[in-house]
């Protein structure tokens, strides 16, 4: 018999009973800041959101493999700060990419293996553990500078696959920083996924305006309608959790047509797909919607073997339902069922101008066990463990991303927009962009010092 409408209006926790996957958090008492058009527009905010917050988290910088060799090393940016990671002896370090005799930019390359490093202004060479090793005509110096001089660096971590890393040697760990969202992490297993996708668009907008829109589900009916086949966003469905430290989750129930999908009798082509991959017969589910979920979910455990899979660490919830998680201030995680495919959508401030922001969009692939190949049907190719990524880099509308992040991303400017309008006062928040309010929230209680401490 078919789940009724109301029945299958239900959130992922009550769906799940003691699932510690979908366990709901308990609610924290909002602040409320008033989210007003200058937080997205005024310098003024922009530095002391530099000054107290950026300095004080943990940001993802790169995937481990990136720097999985002694030498291995790449390079990012974090608002005007050049950084370089370089695989050492016993791990990865993290270094200011700035050489210490005059103050040029040290490593001009994106990535690569080298044994050292050497500044092409007056040819001062550092060790992978960032000694200076080398400095020209060094007795003319009143003293020796290979005898005391190291690159400035900051603490690095390696965790879930990633590189980690934070600029203030006094705020609190990465253990601590992430606090619950460790643990949800690590249920996922994404160690040995390999990043496919690689894409770094300069945007016309604040930082802020980017991560917002990550945060609810309220914008799928108007700016995604067609994930309404796949996913149930209906507002009593979707499941938001606020947790310690200004991270976030967002769970919505998959393989389950919104009850706002017509028609409810048919099954849309998306779901016809994921049933007919592990061979199960659609037409027995065209009128019965909220029976997919379930079915699916047996089937892939009964199958997984035979399709060389493990997931034998997967609850059933993370079979078929998506999840997005905020790692505060402004890296989401779209983990796709079975850990299968995961989004990283990442922003980061611009070096100068609050009005713009750097945005970066990964796709993370995992492997079937065995196996060095892998079609991936989102863009209709095969992938293959050790082909070369082209990392894509360029400015808002030269070219698109993908699709689905392409409706995100060119929302922005307008939103941009009107931040600077006079006739927009403060935003107007339903329940469903409570993520939204946390967030911002969050951001405050690190200026005024009550988080990062």
């Amino acid at each position: 018999m078919s789940l009724t409408m109301e029945e299958r209006n239900i959130t992922p926790s009550e769906a799940y009973p003691g699932d510690k996957t979908t366990t709901k958090a308990a609610e924290p008492e909002l602040l409320k800041v008033e989210i007003t058009g200058d937080r997205y527009t005024s310098k003024e905010f922009k530095d002391q959101e530099w000054t107290h917050m950026w300095r004080r988290v943990w940001m993802i910088a790169g995937m481990a493999d990136d720097c999985a060799e002694p030498g291995d090393f790449f390079t990012c940016d974090l608002g005007h700060e050049p950084l370089l990671f370089v695989r050492g002896k016993d791990g990865v370090n993290g270094f200011y990419n700035i050489c210490q005799h005059r103050g040029a930019k040290l490593v001009l390359q994106e990535k690569g293996m080298m044994d050292s490093f050497s500044c092409i202004y007056h040819g001062w060479k550092y060790g992978l553990e960032g000694e200076l090793i080398e400095a020209q005509d060094r007795d003319d110096f009143e003293r020796d500078p290979c005898e005391h001089v190291r690159l400035a660096d900051f603490r690095t971590e390696i965790f879930a696959g990633f590189v980690w890393y934070c600029l203030d040697d006094d705020a609190p760990g990465l253990d601590e920083f992430l606090g619950d969202m460790k643990e949800q992490l690590e249920s996922w297993q994404l160690n040995d996924g390999f990043r496919v996708e690689h894409f770094t668009v300069e945007l016309p907008c604040n930082w802020k305006v980017v991560i917002d829109n990550f945060q609810e589900g309220y914008h799928i009916r108007t700016l995604h309608p067609q994930l309404m086949e796949t996913v149930n966003e209906n507002k009593e469905s979707v499941q938001y959790d606020l947790y310690d430290g200004g991270h976030s989750r967002m769970i919505l129930l998959g393989c389950d047509p919104s009850p706002n999908f017509k028609p409810q009798n048919t099954l849309p082509d998306s779901i016809t797909h994921m049933l007919t991959k592990w061979d199960i017969d659609p037409e027995q589910y065209k009128d019965k919607h909220g029976e997919i979920r379930p079915a699916l979910q047996q089937t892939k455990r009964d199958k997984s073997a035979e399709r060389g899979k493990d997931f034998n660490h997967l609850s059933d919830a993370q079979l078929t339902d998506n999840f997005l998680y905020d790692l505060f201030p402004s890296c989401a995680l779209s983990v796709y069922p079975e850990g299968e495919y995961v989004w990283l959508l990442r922003s980061r401030p611009h070096p100068d101008d609050p009005e713009k922001c750097i945005f970066d969009y990964w796709t993370i692939a995992k492997f079937p066990e065995g196996e060095d190949t892998l079609y991936w049907e989102h863009m209709d190719m095969t992938l293959t463990r050790d082909a070369e990524i082209e990392h894509k880099q360029f400015k808002w509308g030269e070219e698109p991303i993908s699709f689905g992040i392409d409706q995100d991303v060119d929302i922005a400017p307008i939103v941009q927009q009107g931040m600077r309008s006079h006739g927009f006062k403060k935003a107007i928040l339903c329940n469903q962009e409570r993520r939204v309010q946390f967030l911002h929230d969050n951001i405050d209680r690190y200026i005024k010092g009550d988080l990062g401490r």
